[in-house]
């Protein structure tokens, strides 16, 4: 409105009464001044001249300081004359005198002066007047003008004050309106798009019902339109109180169940056609290897592509086997799970050419080289390997059939009919060796399974592809192991152990003396002949074989234990061993030379007879601890009558024993039945026990005939260390021995003394 000086005006009072005082005239003194004494004052009417005559106009404008009242005024002229004064000096006498001379006209022209003296004095403080009226009038009206701007700046508050209100109020109804159109949008939608899932069944059902509906399943949008039919049955499920819903659930879930159906009829009427043409080509002529392949699983193999990828993904992929836990309880589940059982069954029985034609190769291999009665080993390997072959084959198939890569992603129970149909032909190589591993030779048996332990459970190195194929024959030959095998093992080890019971010794077998030369062992009906044992023990790098101290000259039966003990733990691969083989194995040799100790009492001396049990039972002893043999442990159940016993005796003591009624609690307590006891059988220890009967009978015997102090009898006993020995060393090979019971002797004998 106005410049800022207006508001912001500081008067500089010092430097314009510098700047007043420089641009005029210097101002003349007061002629009212009284000299008051002074005799230096200048003459006044030489000062009249001075200046030149100042005009009647209005001095310029100044800002100066204004006097208090005219007496101040008066005081100041007078200060500021007496101060000139006293910096002027005179000039020279003449000055001086004209000065004095002229004091005394100063009064005669002092009234003519003081009149231009006021006159001056009023039109400059009327200048200064006129000018304060002006800088007022100017503020008042700046005044006004700020009043009224507030009063125009209060208005506009007051104005926008209401608009603020309404523009509020206006606000607020807005948005009330958009919430609603929101609210109403967001109905409308949720009422679409739950429209469509009641939409949807129509057009579904002319399409599913429509002449040629099995063509569907090669349409590109098959697998959506299954897709959708499994989200409308979900949203029906989970929405009951709509209107219809379980009518439109119930239709759905046919409507699924006939897609499915088209799936199932598709892929079962391409096995099917597959099968027959597979039989019908294999029964027609003999073929060589590579066309078996192709028929097997080449032609297998097109069958996917052939159906289109809408059925292949449906087959591979896992997003229609729902295996996981959230979707699992969906109602459209059992449908789907139902249909790959079906499919997985229709597999499986395409795949029965495959077993006939492995028989059938199987027994080609049995007339031709290698000759399993000759080169068992080999003969075996290749039935084994060829098998592996088929097994391995048999997985690529189902992996590009049913998965998407190298995990099963369906349900498990298929996953285990699958693999059982895999290894069936493991079942087929099992009974097709069976008999030719039954005839008696356990080498056959044990060189297999070696065999199987060393090169396809053992760890090896290789790239992922390599460590693929092995991983899954690695599974295969444990299979074949563990379900086959290994059982087979242990029936025939139990088998051979079970004749070591029906060995009947011959005279020479009594005898206790050691052999001038190795005799061929006389087993009788032994399973197993000294020269495979030799030849095992050699393969398997045993330390403990026929050369060894003491075993040459070894009763038939330990002979055969040994031997059976070190065949059956002599393995590659660590796996679990049974007690019960081990038992039965080491309680029948006991149980042998304890009958064979029976018959040598009868026909020999007693002492024979120890010294045949001490040496043969020593060798099994040995033996468990030199090959490191586990505990020959045994789980038995008995029957335990004590609980019978002790009710009638109980009863007899009451005098009831004879009383029907007083059987009625006993019986219902459990009282009379028998309880049946576990008991842990240990042959080793069984062994051990007559072992240590034996030799304490035996050191005692000797002990009580070296014992005698008497000086007397000192030649007898001579005479007996000197036979005592010589028994020893006509029973015992080895030092060690002979040494051992020579020890216990005299050990016992000095505790006595």
């Amino acid at each position: 409105m106005y410049e800022d000086s207006w508001y912001s005006y500081v008067p500089e009072s010092s430097s314009k009464k510098d700047e007043a005082s420089s641009s005029k005239h210097r101002r003349r003194e007061s002629l009212l001044k009284q000299t008051n004494g002074n005799p230096d004052l200048p003459d006044p009417l030489l000062e009249i001249y001075e200046e030149a005559p100042r005009s009647k106009d209005p001095p310029q404008a100044t800002l100066v300081r204004r006097a208090k009242s005219y007496s101040d005024f008066y005081e100041i002229v007078i200060q500021c004359l007496n101060k000139s004064e006293k910096e002027k000096n005179p000039r020279d006498k003449l000055e001086t005198f004209d000065s004095k001379t002229g004091d005394s006209q100063f009064g005669d022209g002092y009234e003519d002066f003081e009149d231009d003296l006021l006159d001056a004095s009023q039109e400059e403080y009327q200048l200064y007047r006129d000018q304060l009226d002006l800088s007022e009038r100017h503020l008042e009206n700046l005044l006004t003008d700020t009043t009224s701007a507030l009063d125009l700046l209060a208005n506009l508050s007051e104005s926008f004050k209401s608009v603020e209100s309404e523009t509020t109020a206006f606000q607020s109804q807005c948005e009330d309106l958009l919430t609603e159109q929101k609210r109403l949008r967001d109905l409308a939608d949720e009422v679409g798009t739950e429209l469509q899932y009641y939409a949807y069944l129509e057009p579904l059902t002319r399409r599913l019902n429509a002449p040629g509906a099995g063509r569907l399943v090669r349409s590109d949008d098959f697998l959506d339109m299954l897709m959708n039919l499994n989200t409308c049955i979900d949203f029906m499920d989970q929405h009951p109180n709509y209107r219809d819903s379980s009518v439109y659930k119930t239709r759905y879930s046919s409507l699924l169940e006939r897609a499915l159906n088209l799936v199932q009829m598709a892929v079962s009427s391409s096995l099917r056609e597959a099968t027959e043409d597979v039989t019908k080509q294999i029964k027609a002529k003999e073929q060589t290897e590579t066309a078996e392949y192709i028929l097997l699983y080449g032609k297998y193999e097109t069958i996917i592509s052939d159906l289109g990828p809408q059925v292949e993904k449906l087959l591979r992929t896992s997003e229609f086997s729902f295996v996981n836990a959230a979707i699992a309880q969906s109602p459209y589940v059992p449908q789907w799970n139902e249909l790959y059982k079906q499919l997985v069954d229709t597999y499986i029985k395409s795949r029965e050419p495959v077993g006939t034609l492995v028989l059938k190769n199987l027994r080609k291999f049995a007339v031709s080289d290698p000759d399993p009665e000759t080169d068992f080993k080999s003969f075996a390997r290749r039935c084994v390997q060829y098998v592996f072959d088929i097994c391995h084959n048999e997985l690529t198939l189902v992996e590009k059939f049913f998965q998407d890569g190298p995990d099963w992603n369906k349900d498990q129970e298929l996953a285990e009919k699958v693999e059982q149909n895999r290894f069936s032909h493991l079942a087929t190589l099992h009974t097709f060796l069976t008999p030719y591993l039954c005839n008696g030779d356990l080498t056959r048996i044990c060189t297999l399974i070696g065999w199987l332990e060393a090169v396809y459970l053992t760890p090896a190195d290789g790239d992922t592809d390599v460590d693929r194929t092995r991983d899954a024959q690695k599974l295969t030959a444990h299979v074949l192991l563990d379900k086959h095998l290994w059982p087979l093992s242990d029936a025939l080890f139990l088998k051979a152990a079970a004749e070591i019971e029906h060995f009947k010794p011959m005279a020479e077998d009594l005898s206790i003396t050691i052999k001038p030369t190795t005799l061929p062992a006389k087993d009788g009906d032994d399973s197993v002949s000294i020269s495979e044992n030799d030849e095992k023990t050699q393969e398997n790098g045993s330390s403990h074989t026929y050369s060894s101290p003491g075993m040459s000259n070894a009763f038939p039966t330990v002979k055969t234990a040994v031997k059976l003990l070190v065949m059956y733990n002599d393995r590659v691969y660590d796996r679990p061993r049974t007690g019960d083989v081990l038992y039965e194995i080491v309680h029948q040799a006991t149980e042998s030379l304890q009958k064979a100790a029976t018959t040598i009492k009868r026909t020999s001396t007693i002492m024979d007879a120890q010294l045949f049990l001490i040496k043969n039972l020593m060798l099994i002893e040995n033996l468990f601890m030199t090959h490191e043999i586990p505990d020959s442990v045994r789980q038995s159940a008995e029957f335990d009558f004590t609980p019978i016993w002790e009710t009638i005796k109980e009863l007899q003591d009451r005098k009831q024993l004879f009383n029907p009624l007083a059987y009625f609690t006993p019986l219902l307590k459990g009282k009379l039945l028998p309880a049946v006891v576990d008991h842990l059988l240990d042959a080793r220890k069984e062994l051990e026990k007559v072992l240590v009967q034996q030799i304490t009978a035996f050191t005692k015997h000797w002990q009580s005939r070296l014992g005698d102090r008497d000086p007397k009898k000192q030649a007898s006993i001579e005479k007996a260390s000197l036979e005592l020995d010589a028994l020893l060393c006509k029973v015992f090979e080895d030092d060690t021995t002979r040494a051992a019971l020579w020890k216990m002797i005299r050990a016992e004998e000095q505790t006595r003394y």
